[in-house]
């Protein structure tokens, strides 16, 4: 995970965080005056940004791991290379199963790590790729990877440089045709 997108991962979790704090103490404090809610609005930034902080270094030095990088490791066929490769959560009915992503040159493959409840591969072939475009995830964030096949079905994912993606995928599919 590049420090981009551990900014952007630490930082929304110490916003969440941070207002889940002020949330939990005001709905739970007895009695609330301007001088405790100042104190817990301070104590609960502060603990935003050391939560924000934490989740930032965790989730760098989990994709950097080599328990992550074997677990997700993919073999390829003869005359198959990796053409591109980032970190990726696949949705898998409500859950975001993370792992990694692989274009090849002739596939397009998502292997989940083990620290998911619904570990699997998913694998599409090139020529079995119709549309290929991005997407809000949650409808609020620009991170969205969606895939449809010509089967009908539509395979959503998060991914670092989504643009990089559609751009890639737009052109390796083109060539399978």
């Amino acid at each position: 995970m590049h420090n981009k997108g551990k900014f952007k991962a630490g930082l929304s979790f110490g916003i969440f965080m941070t207002v889940f704090f002020i949330l939990s103490r005001v709905f739970t404090e007895d009695d609330l005056t301007a001088k405790r809610l100042m104190i817990i609005v301070f104590s609960a930034c502060s603990g935003g940004i050391i939560a924000g902080l934490l989740f930032a270094w965790l989730t760098g030095w989990l994709a950097k791991s080599k328990f992550v990088s074997q677990a997700t490791k993919i073999d390829t066929q003869p005359a198959e290379t990796i053409l591109f490769e980032t970190p990726a959560n696949h949705f898998k009915g409500m859950e975001a199963v993370g792992g990694m992503l692989y274009l090849t040159n002739q596939r397009l493959v998502f292997k989940s790590h083990k620290l998911n409840f619904q570990n699997h591969q998913l694998a599409l072939s090139l020529s079995d790729i119709t549309q290929v475009h991005r997407y809000k995830t949650l409808g609020l964030v620009n991170n969205g990877l969606a895939v449809k096949t010509n089967m009908g079905k539509s395979e959503k994912f998060v991914v670092e440089q989504v643009e990089e993606w559609v751009k890639l995928l737009t052109v390796q599919h083109e060539l399978s045709v």
